[in-house]
């Protein structure tokens, strides 16, 4: 029996991912307050739901799953993108395309090595950054770890208190490597992940949202703000001025949008709802092809210069992030329906293999 969605929590990631593709394009604006505020929560708030939504699974499974809904989209999207930007290279400047890799060496070493951002470390390796797309690979590392250390813990005694301390430990060694070397995979957010997963662990396993008070939202809130007023939380490094109020202010504001969402729930014949659970239902296929359109398409920089000198910077920008989010709204109603492209991104409705059913 196909098990009913949770409305509330894909309108939650729906409000995370259009927070993703505006915070990637306030180009001008970035360093800005609105900026701080969205990058505070616009990642954390994924690993949160992952965790609440958890299931245990045996090692092996869960390893394969992840195969599945994480790694075949990783390399789904590289593919996609190489293509463009080989093309891209043999005409320059042509078709709204641009090259992102200067050639083929820099982009499999990029993809190989699943960087978000600079990459820093001892040995001053020049990696080209993968972009967006390391969200994928610390996500799937982080629910490795994380299944790991329940399936270990289930037998202890005191099983909460050793999994309350395991991923502390994993959150401070991530946070630490953070400021030393910024490792392949995004193992550095990983670790520092687990601990989101934890805390949407803890959240359904005691029912943490019936349990708060309205009240409460307004303690949530202020975290958020006061890690917004701190700085950039770049999770992917992970880095900010404060990690622990920056860990505070994800949790923070992941919870103030999980009550709007519940909120929202009661408007659901609303058709702006309904896409906005659409995006949130399909937020793998925005992220991706987000990153497809921020790497090598060169629209939204053409459409920024154009508007720029007639509208000013804030109009030009909201016209940017109007086209984004148009772009990946065509890819959300195109996948599902395309052979191949289905398979890589919705593979769990629609597996390369199916099973044989079973017989009595």
């Amino acid at each position: 029996m196909k098990k009913k969605r949770i409305e509330w929590i894909d309108i939650a990631r729906g409000i995370a991912i259009l927070a993703v593709i505006v915070g990637h394009t306030l180009g001008p604006y970035n360093g800005k307050f609105v900026g701080s505020w969205i990058f505070a929560f616009h990642m954390p708030i994924f690993f949160i739901l992952s965790g609440y939504l958890y299931r245990q699974r045996g090692i092996g499974r869960e390893f394969f799953n992840g195969i599945k809904n994480l790694l075949v989209p990783y390399f789904a999207t590289v593919v996609i993108m190489f293509l463009i930007n080989f093309v891209a290279l043999k005409v320059p400047h042509g078709l709204g395309i641009h090259a992102y890799f200067p050639n083929t060496k820099t982009a499999i070493i990029s993809a190989l090595f699943g960087a978000g951002s600079n990459v820093i470390g001892p040995w001053k390796w020049q990696i080209q950054p993968i972009g967006a797309l390391w969200f994928l690979l610390a996500m799937f590392i982080a629910i490795q770890l994380f299944n790991l250390i329940i399936v270990i813990t289930n037998s202890f005694k005191g099983a909460e208190y050793i999994r309350f301390v395991i991923c502390l430990l994993l959150v401070i060694v991530g946070g630490i490597l953070g400021r030393i070397v910024y490792l392949p995979w995004a193992i550095n957010a990983a670790l520092f992940s687990v601990g989101f997963i934890y805390v949407g662990f803890l959240i359904q396993k005691y029912e943490l949202l019936a349990k708060l008070s309205d009240t409460s939202y307004i303690l949530w809130g202020g975290l958020w703000l006061i890690s917004a007023s701190f700085g950039y939380f770049n999770l992917n490094v992970p880095n900010s001025p404060n990690l622990f109020i920056s860990f505070l202010g994800g949790v923070g504001g992941s919870l103030c949008v999980f009550r709007i969402s519940q909120y929202f729930v009661k408007y659901e014949s609303r058709h702006w709802l309904k896409l906005l659970k659409t995006y949130g239902r399909l937020s793998l296929i925005v992220l991706c092809f987000h990153l497809i359109d921020l790497n090598v398409i060169a629209v939204a920089g053409h459409l920024y210069q154009i508007a720029l000198p007639h509208t000013g910077v804030l109009t030009a920008v909201i016209i940017e992030i109007i086209y984004r989010i148009v772009f990946v709204t065509v890819f959300v109603f195109l996948v599902p329906k395309t052979p191949v492209l289905r398979n890589c991104y919705l593979m769990r409705q629609f597996p390369i293999f199916k099973r044989k059913p079973a017989f009595s």
